[in-house]
């Protein structure tokens, strides 16, 4: 009887954690928004002010989100999306077109990607662009045959918005602010970059045509604040199906929060880089070690974890090498000697690599 309540048991946390996980694994690779926006607050009231304005007012913006990697550009900017596609008749007005400077490498690309997800390409029907000017010219006029009264708001997502720039003539970013100053369709340019000298790649038509509006991250919270971001982090939703385990969940993220080798080791971290993208990683590390039989996190999985983070892969290369193929210079699985090594390898010589 126990044995089969145990299997009964086993089973149900084998549901859980797999839910688990899934939820966890999208809030720390896909950067979906999940609790207060630590150190960013007036920034993202900053951009979110911006983006109804264009929204709900037909008002046409642009602005550079600037910071270091992981300091939460794509967090805020997908947290404010989501908070503008709540208000009542903006979901089914506003158009978003997300660009990445690593994936749409020059500007045909980009007005291929553009045309497809506005939806433009039953317009297009049989037509054949066969120059890129054309292609520009068509997609200019749909979009500039509209007013800020009758015309859905579209709003331009660019990530590595830097790369942009590196394009032939940067004729995308030119008729993209060329738009947003004029009084056609509203339009929304919100370009993501780390580069703090990002207007001196522009050039000066594209320059002349942006509104210089730039809105900087740095990473400003505290370690109290820190502290917050790993419970909230770890913490499941009320919505989760099973109310005890989420219960016990929460309650394991409480008393990991307060234990000391824990708190040593995200000590640690918020010193080497408050980059919330090291975080997430160590928080994934330590959540691949939960079982059935061990459904929750505890501190010596952190750890573990921990030295996962810290390990040096030059180390980790002399670690899986024979010390005898070290010694003897020679090949795994062949009797030869490597030309040109010497036998007179000492351990103080090994350690000194």
């Amino acid at each position: 009887m126990s044995s089969r309540k145990s299997k009964n048991s086993n089973l149900k946390h084998g549901e859980c954690i797999s839910q688990v996980q899934r939820i966890l694994r999208e809030r720390f690779c896909y950067q979906i928004p999940k609790g207060n926006l630590f150190g960013v607050q007036a920034q993202y009231r900053h951009l979110i002010e911006l983006l109804k304005r264009t929204a709900i007012h037909g008002e046409s913006n642009s602005a550079l989100i600037i910071g270091p990697r992981g300091s939460g550009k794509t967090m805020i900017i997908n947290q404010a999306l989501e908070e503008l596609m709540q208000i009542k008749d903006v979901k089914e007005n506003v158009l978003q077109v997300h660009l990445n400077g690593l994936l749409q490498t020059n500007d045909k690309i980009a007005l291929k990607e553009i045309t497809k997800q506005l939806c433009l390409e039953n317009v297009v029907g049989d037509k054949i662009f066969g120059t890129f000017a054309e292609n520009l010219s068509f997609l200019l006029e749909a979009l500039k045959k509209g007013d800020r009264t009758s015309s859905c708001p579209v709003i331009f997502i660019l990530d590595e918005f830097d790369l942009f720039a590196h394009h032939k003539n940067q004729t995308l970013l030119y008729n993209l602010f060329d738009i947003s100053q004029s009084a056609q369709t509203p339009v929304a340019v919100i370009g993501l970059t780390c580069r703090l000298d990002i207007l001196e790649l522009l050039e000066k038509r594209v320059k002349s045509r942006f509104s210089h509006r730039q809105i900087h991250l740095m990473n400003s919270f505290s370690f109290s604040q820190y502290l917050k971001i790993f419970k909230e982090q770890l913490t499941l939703p009320e919505e989760f199906p099973d109310k005890h385990f989420t219960e016990k969940w929460n309650e394991t993220v409480q008393c990991l929060s307060e234990d000391k080798n824990v708190k040593e080791i995200l000590l640690k971290h918020y010193h080497a880089s408050k980059d919330l993208r090291s975080l997430h990683m160590l928080l994934m590390l330590a959540l691949s070690h939960i079982t059935s039989s061990r459904p929750f996190i505890i501190p010596t999985d952190l750890v573990e974890a921990n030295h996962l983070c810290n390990m040096d892969s030059k180390a980790n290369i002399v670690h899986e090498t024979s010390f005898i193929t070290l010694v003897n210079g020679k090949c795994p699985g062949s009797g030869a000697r490597r030309p040109g090594i010497k036998s007179n390898i000492t351990s103080e010589s090994l350690l000194s690599v």
